[in-house]
């Protein structure tokens, strides 16, 4: 009885401690309230208590019912020292969608000098300049896009597009091969084997 009874001693230990590591795990989560708030006011989930990233608030405002609060909230978020390049970048998306091409140009180019080292903004002022009818202009971007991030496998397939439109098929044909891997869902992954079987075919 006494052997059995030692056998089974640390187990109360065992889930006591769990207990104290889960409440100090808790009491760090809720966030601290101030004395004259009420219990309803303390956060009741890990959601409500982490903080909200003001460019994706923004951005909600711009898509919601205040959309002009939520342009002036990213602008203020660009123009901060330092400048919040998140920011910039919707702003430049948004410029897109009013028609302001120019307007998104400029916020592209500051997003890159801002972060070189991301790919987003170049493939996105790369877009600005393939449709605009400057395909030379938008390879460069693409280029440089793979270069910063190897991860940026749409480049890849606007670097074909590209080729296309400069007359290299031999090159566009390799772009479409390295995206092919990488092509996000079936229909996208259809329609470039078709671009590939059209330049692998030989010319009449």
């Amino acid at each position: 009885m006494s052997t059995q009874s030692s056998r089974r001693t640390p187990l109360p230990w065992i889930i006591g401690g769990l207990c104290v590591v889960l409440a100090a795990l808790v009491w760090q989560v809720i966030p601290r309230q101030p004395a004259g708030l009420v219990q309803e006011d303390i956060p009741t989930s890990l959601d409500e208590a982490a903080p909200v990233d003001p460019v994706l608030a923004a951005v909600e405002k711009v898509r919601g019912a205040n959309p002009m609060d939520g342009i002036l909230e990213l602008k203020a978020l660009a123009e901060a020292e330092p400048p919040n390049v998140d920011a910039v970048i919707e702003l430049g998306r948004f410029s897109i969608q009013s028609g302001q091409l120019d307007k998104a140009k400029e916020r592209f180019v500051q997003a890159i000098d801002l972060a070189p080292e991301r790919a987003e903004p170049l493939v996105q002022l790369g877009m600005l300049e393939l449709d605009g009818g400057n395909p030379a202009e938008a390879l460069i971007h693409f280029e440089r896009a793979v270069m910063v991030d190897s991860t940026a496998h749409n480049a890849w397939f606007f670097q074909a597009q590209c080729h296309e439109r400069l007359g290299n098929p031999g090159l566009a044909l390799a772009g479409y091969q390295k995206f092919l891997p990488l092509s996000p869902d079936t229909i996208i992954e259809q329609a470039v084997r078709q671009r590939i079987d059209l330049l692998s075919q030989p010319n009449p």
